[in-house]
C-alpha cells in the first residue's frame, strides 16, 4: 500500500495491490503534462485505488487524439495542479506519477519510453533500457490485459 497526496494536501489517496516498476516517458505530450524532461509513470490496479480525501477536487483532462491512439487522459488537483492517479481507458489500471507518493512504492525505474521524442537538450545518462517508441506494456501477460 502506497499513500499519496497533492501539493496543497486537499487530495489524498492509497494505491494498493502490485505497483508496476516505473518508466520515464519522453513523449512530447508527457513532457508537456509534467513540465519535466521525462514523466515518471507507474501503474496500479484501479480496484485498489482509494480516495481518502478530496475526490471532488480531482479534475480530468482528455486531450484530443493527435497523431496516434490511445487517447491521452491526465487527472490533476483542481486547486494546486498536482498530477493525480488517472484510470487508463479500457484497462484495469490507473497511471500515477510516483513523485506524488508519500511512501516508498517498493519499486524502482526500469526503462525509458519514447526516447525518439525526447527533448534535444535531454541526455539519458543511465543504463536503463531505452525504447524509441511505445515499449511493451509492463503488464503484458497478465490475465485480461492487452500488452
Amino acid at each position: 500500500m502506497a499513500r499519496g497526496s497533492c501539493l496543497c494536501g486537499g487530495v489524498t489517496f492509497e494505491a494498493g495491490g502490485d505497483l508496476t516498476p516505473m518508466q520515464f516517458c519522453h513523449a512530447a505530450r508527457c513532457r508537456k503534462a509534467s513540465g519535466a524532461a521525462a514523466a515518471p509513470e507507474m501503474l496500479a490496479p484501479v480496484a485498489e485505488l482509494r480516495w481518502l480525501t478530496g475526490e471532488d477536487l480531482v479534475q480530468v483532462y482528455e486531450a484530443p487524439l493527435l497523431e496516434e491512439p490511445p487517447a491521452y487522459r491526465r487527472a490533476f488537483c483542481r486547486t494546486c495542479g498536482s498530477p493525480l492517479p488517472c484510470q487508463i481507458t479500457g484497462t484495469p489500471f490507473v497511471m500515477l506519477n510516483p513523485g506524488i507518493l508519500d511512501d516508498d512504492p517498493g519499486t524502482r525505474p526500469f526503462r525509458h519510453a519514447f526516447v525518439g521524442q525526447k527533448a534535444v537538450w535531454n541526455e539519458v545518462a543511465d543504463d536503463l533500457p531505452q525504447f524509441e517508441h511505445r515499449p511493451p506494456s509492463p503488464t503484458a501477460g497478465l490475465p485480461g490485459v492487452d500488452g
